[in-house]
């Protein structure tokens, strides 16, 4: 099996060479190795010391972290597929034992810093001990996964595994995007305790509140499950005590955080009806074969339940009921016209199937 150590650089001239020479050390029992620099739009001499050590450079003009991975794993050649920084602050002695993990039947590995051996001032301290463990225990508990490190850039694939995963994301949240699309598809992942060093030349490329942020939004982007439908069922079994009251004033709030509680489920379902329709692999299968089968006919017929409950309301002449039954209509009219956008998001769905 052949071996590709996919390396994005920028400006990374200080460090490049000392790079691809531990590579060829770490790697030098491998016959079939092939060390590829993904140059992301470097203007020193990154590009040119990467060759004359024997590297192969390909060149993503588009910036970003992830354009770059992406690149270096379109063009890679070997079976499996090392992803390491040109910075120096990973050993590539450690990634042989990713590999191995692969040759053991793994599909995709990781390292885990955070139970590794870290360097004294590697990693900020509240890197190392808020934001990658909160980030990791938020995408964990909405994906499912187990990865402790999420945000570690030494990772290993196997090559015929890399289309499954479907990465598009250009910045640095192409790292969460590649641990969560490995859950959602399947792989067999390992992590594995390693070691990080502190860096020791070129510019740091990491943003903590900007990248922290891009993390976190795109793992909530696509987990409208958790962002939207618990809350907003949460807020509505909380607000049916208002509503149900006989005092005036709470009955008011019930309704009208009833309302919002509604329409935070509704967008929850839309939400995730718009990434069946264009990315149905992040959608789990359960909600998929659901939605599939909706009917407009059926949105419209609760639709006109919900009103008629107002109604019914309305026949109990008192302010108390009076609201409550405006809470039942307002409600119905937004099942009514959210049951003509389903349909109108499903409607290219299925006629894509048809």
């Amino acid at each position: 099996m052949s071996v590709s150590i996919v390396i994005p650089c920028l400006n990374e001239e200080d460090s490049i060479v000392e790079c691809v020479r531990r590579v060829k050390k770490a790697f030098s029992e491998e016959e079939n190795l092939e060390i590829l620099i993904s140059d992301n739009g470097s203007t020193d001499r990154s590009h040119e010391l990467a060759i004359q050590e024997g590297a192969r450079v390909v060149e993503e003009r588009r910036r970003g972290y992830g354009a770059a991975v992406l690149c270096g794993l379109r063009e890679a050649k070997g079976d499996f597929v090392v992803i390491g920084d040109a910075d120096n602050t990973y050993d590539f002695e450690d990634s042989k034992a990713l590999v191995q993990k692969l040759y053991d039947g793994y599909e995709f590995a990781i390292g885990n810093r955070l139970a590794g051996q870290a360097e004294k001032g590697a990693m900020p301290w509240a890197h190392q001990h808020i934001g990658t463990p909160i980030l990791g225990m938020i995408l964990n508990f909405f994906y499912g996964s187990k990865v402790k490190d999420i945000n570690c850039g030494l990772r290993a694939i196997r090559r015929d595994c890399v289309d499954r995963l479907k990465l598009r994301s250009p910045g640095m949240e192409f790292a969460s995007e590649m641990v969560i699309h490995a859950q959602k598809a399947g792989l067999k992942i390992a992590e594995l305790p390693i070691r990080y060093y502190r860096r020791r030349g070129g510019d740091v490329k990491l943003r903590t509140f900007r990248d922290g942020w891009r993390h976190l939004r795109f793992i909530l982007l696509f987990a409208p499950f958790y962002f939207f439908v618990i809350p907003g069922l949460i807020a509505f079994a909380v607000s049916l005590y208002f509503f149900a009251s006989s005092r005036l004033g709470l009955i008011v709030l019930g309704s009208l955080s009833l309302l919002s509680a509604f329409q935070i489920v509704i967008f929850g379902i839309l939400a995730k009806t718009y990434l069946w329709t264009v990315d149905s692999f992040v959608v789990d299968r359960h909600f998929g074969i659901w939605i599939d089968r909706f009917k407009l006919e059926y949105g419209i017929l609760k639709a006109v339940l919900f009103m008629l409950v107002g109604v019914i309301f309305f026949g109990q002449i008192d302010i108390a009921n009076l609201i409550r039954g405006s809470t039942f209509l307002a409600a119905g009219v937004q099942i009514f016209f959210c049951s003509f956008l389903i349909s109108i998001i499903l409607f290219k769905r299925r006629d894509k199937r048809e």
